[in-house]
């Protein structure tokens, strides 16, 4: 089971799912209206070379009133949290980072085309691309949090929104 991310979600949650058919419905539909805000404003604050990781980021239904946002690129934890000593993961997300502590992304030659890449649609020689490699093994990434934001004010938004609806449900 995912852990609770909004604190006394699933207790509030199951309580206003005794209210009936009305209230289940309220809550699926302000989840999902919520949990596609998250995804877009994600989208828009993922840093973007050719767009693919900020394309990938989708709301997903994954049970009875629970959702999530996917982001479908591998790399995307490692965009989001950064690499090596430069590693920042907020509290509340250590579960989820944790995942992909040590993880592999990649063999060296798609890391080193990558960069090739990047170095090509910024308008910078290639001849860079191997050092510019070489120092983010060895000294990692910065942070560049997309995800994190987006849940933060759409947990914001979240709680508004059920607070309204319960208000809506005991007229």
């Amino acid at each position: 089971m995912a852990k609770e991310t909004v604190k006394g979600i699933n207790k509030l949650l199951k309580k206003l799912s005794t209210m009936g058919d009305k209230a289940v419905k309220g809550i699926d539909q302000t989840t999902e209206t919520v949990i596609t805000e998250i995804a877009l404003n994600a989208r828009a604050g993922a840093p973007k070379n050719i767009g693919k990781l900020a394309q990938s980021i989708t709301p997903l239904k994954v049970g009875d009133l629970r959702y999530q946002v996917q982001v479908g690129e591998s790399y995307g934890a490692y965009v989001e949290f950064g690499t090596g000593a430069k590693v920042q993961v907020p509290a509340e997300f250590q579960d989820m980072a944790n995942k992909f502590k040590g993880g592999n992304v990649g063999t060296f030659e798609e890391g080193l085309k990558s960069i090739k890449d990047w170095c090509r649609n910024k308008g910078i020689s290639e001849d860079a691309a191997y050092p510019i490699f070489i120092s983010i093994l060895n000294k990692g990434i910065s942070p560049q949090p997309f995800l994190y934001p987006a849940f933060v004010k759409g947990r914001e938004q979240y709680l508004k929104d059920l607070r309204e609806l319960i208000k809506q449900l005991v007229k």
